[in-house]
């Protein structure tokens, strides 16, 4: 009788770009990320779900992808800050935007909203990724940590 002590699951890690690096968009104001965001939310939730994006960047600010990172309800996501980080590292990221919906369409950040961001940026540093921005998107427009000094 064989002994399965040493049947364990292969772990790849893989890169797949689809996008040339040159024509990849670069970052130069908070309206291109809200912009790109805007591109990848389905309108037909924004004022409906709670989800969390994340934009992945390399050195130069190119934005390498957008990352569905969650799905939640009508006022809430959860958002586990190990699957943000190992996106991240993944896709080659040097920094990240996140990104989440407030379908009430208020733009100002929960005292939860706040905490996650900390406790993302954290666990980023400690891999070297930064955390450039946090965005609230509504259809109407956003709210950005880094402008107001959250970050």
């Amino acid at each position: 009788m064989k002994n399965n002590l040493y049947n364990v699951s292969q772990i790849e890690l893989t890169y797949k770009p689809k996008v040339k690096a040159s024509e990849r968009p670069v970052i130069k104001c908070m309206e291109d990320v809200y912009g790109i965001f805007m591109q990848c939310w389905d309108k037909g939730k924004i004022e409906l779900i709670e989800e969390f994006k994340m934009i992945v960047l390399d050195k130069g600010s190119a934005v390498l992808g957008v990352i569905n990172i969650s799905s939640g309800g009508m006022d809430s996501v959860i958002v586990d800050h190990r699957i943000v980080v190992t996106a991240a590292i993944l896709a080659k990221a040097s920094g990240v935007i996140l990104a989440h919906n407030h379908p009430s369409s208020r733009l100002f950040p929960s005292e939860r909203d706040i905490a996650l961001t900390k406790t993302i940026k954290k666990a980023a540093a400690s891999l070297n990724v930064a955390v450039v921005d946090h965005l609230i998107v509504t259809e109407s427009g956003y709210y950005s940590f880094a402008n107001k000094g959250l970050l």
